[in-house]
């Protein structure tokens, strides 16, 4: 099994209405729930470290995957914060 290159292009190659996969940190995260299985991703990686891993159900995904949506270190949130400082309808 190869590891892993961060080079984002599976992420270039999931259709945008899936959005099945995105960056969490320094690593690429693939979410079975939210995959069509269309396999654009799989001849996108040029090292082939994508593979399906048939225990998803049963085991599920680590917790922590969940905590930086929304949290301190999302820059979404960041950037959600200051467009509702500029906006002036919800300025006070």
């Amino acid at each position: 099994m190869a590891e892993c290159i961060n080079c984002d292009a599976c992420l270039r190659h999931c259709p945008p209405q899936f959005g099945a996969i995105f960056n969490h940190g320094p690593d690429v995260v693939i979410v079975p729930e939210l995959c069509s299985g269309c396999d654009k991703c799989l001849p996108a990686c040029p090292v082939d470290c994508i593979y399906p891993f048939a225990d998803w159900e049963a085991v599920g995904c680590p917790p922590a995957w969940w905590d930086e949506p929304g949290g301190a270190d999302d820059p979404y949130r960041h950037r959600a914060r200051h467009a509702a400082l500029r906006d002036p309808a919800t300025r006070g």
